[in-house]
């Protein structure tokens, strides 16, 4: 009878573990399964998503941005192990050393991981085009956009039991953003002063 249970405990527990993950991944493969019907194989999909995505400069942002933003999901939610106590440690991690004075790169792991999350938000937004960047508009939306993330996962895991809900976590993770969100407005800056600069050049040559 013990084995009987400890058997069936293993399945149900491998089953809820990879039961999101599955379904996010069948989807994937039915609506590749559909453009393949519509185009006449695999092959020619491969080829159809191939040309797309060498010509459309905004499809290309999205797809980095969907790309990064299921590594995220897969390490932080799909592919964890489950937990008895989800809450046993609110606080989390603050500091470079645990409680037991071990070295830990957790939050820079968690500052990291955010960084091009929201620099890949504000890239897809631009749909190829060079924006008008504020620097206030910036700050608050990639501080919601990561704070807001970042809750969710940490809410997620709160709810299905994979992984500890942490407040450090989800301070990292915002503060990330956030800095994510500071390296794009100076690229894009870079960006719009180097075209400016080409297009005067480029006057300047037309009219002499």
């Amino acid at each position: 009878m013990d084995l009987f249970i400890l058997v069936l405990t293993n399945v149900l527990a491998s089953f809820y573990q990879e039961f999101f993950a599955s379904v996010i991944s069948a989807f994937l493969f039915m609506y590749l399964y559909m453009i393949a019907k519509k185009n006449g194989g695999f092959r020619n999909a491969f080829h159809v998503f191939g040309r797309f995505f060498k010509s459309n400069k905004e499809f290309r942002y999205v797809f980095y941005l969907a790309f990064y933003t299921a590594m995220i999901l897969y390490r932080t939610l799909l592919c964890r192990s489950l937990w008895n106590n989800p809450l046993s440690d609110v606080m989390g991690t603050w500091g470079l050393y645990d409680d037991a004075g071990n070295l830990s790169t957790q939050i820079i792991e968690n500052l990291l991981l955010f960084v091009p999350f929201t620099y890949l938000v504000f890239w897809a937004k631009e749909k190829g085009k060079d924006q008008d960047l504020k620097y206030s508009e910036i700050v608050i939306q990639s501080f919601s956009y990561s704070f807001i993330f970042s809750l969710s996962i940490e809410l997620l895991q709160l709810l299905l039991k994979v992984g500890t809900f942490q407040l450090s976590d989800l301070f990292f993770n915002t503060l990330g953003g956030m800095i994510g969100g500071m390296l794009y407005m100076l690229c894009g800056k870079r960006r719009i002063r180097k075209a400016s600069e080409q297009t005067e050049t480029a006057s300047e040559n037309n009219e002499n």
